[in-house]
């Protein structure tokens, strides 16, 4: 628990600051090239890990039974860098990240909640709902505050 904790706010923070370089690289070399370099280097640094840890994790047995769909995750990856980037620059990175946060945590529910992907399937209870309202209203609050 503690492990997934850390990790967790580890991945917000890179995440908020992978948010803002997105940012700033796009306006500086475009969508295509920022892409490009974000997922370039992404690329070197996961082919440098692999080699150096992965211990034959990937090989032609691991893929055999993989749901195709899992395999669109880099294509995934490209719109999520757009969809970032935009959303920062326009929006700054307070703001931008504050509602992809949310957008994130109302769609994670609905996963659960359908058992989508394999995941295991969760009912909402009103607590949940609550918390996620209140969420949704710090928002808001936040968003007229500006």
């Amino acid at each position: 628990m503690i492990t997934g904790l850390l990790f967790s706010i580890i991945a917000g923070i890179v995440i908020a600051v992978q948010s803002v370089f997105s940012a700033r690289l796009g306006e500086q070399v475009g969508f295509y090239g920022a892409n490009f370099l974000i997922h370039g280097t992404g690329f070197l640094l996961a082919m440098f890990l692999l080699l150096l840890f992965g211990k034959g994790e990937l090989s032609m047995s691991s893929l055999k039974g993989l749901n195709p769909i899992y395999a669109t995750a880099g294509f995934i990856g490209v719109v999520i860098i757009f969809s970032i980037a935009q959303g920062v620059s326009r929006l700054g990175a307070t703001r931008g990240v504050l509602i992809i946060v949310i957008t994130q945590i109302i769609f994670a529910l609905v996963i659960n909640t359908g058992g989508w992907f394999g995941e295991q399937q969760i009912t909402i209870t009103p607590a949940k709902g609550i918390g996620l309202l209140l969420m949704i209203c710090g928002i808001i609050i936040y968003q007229l505050a500006s």
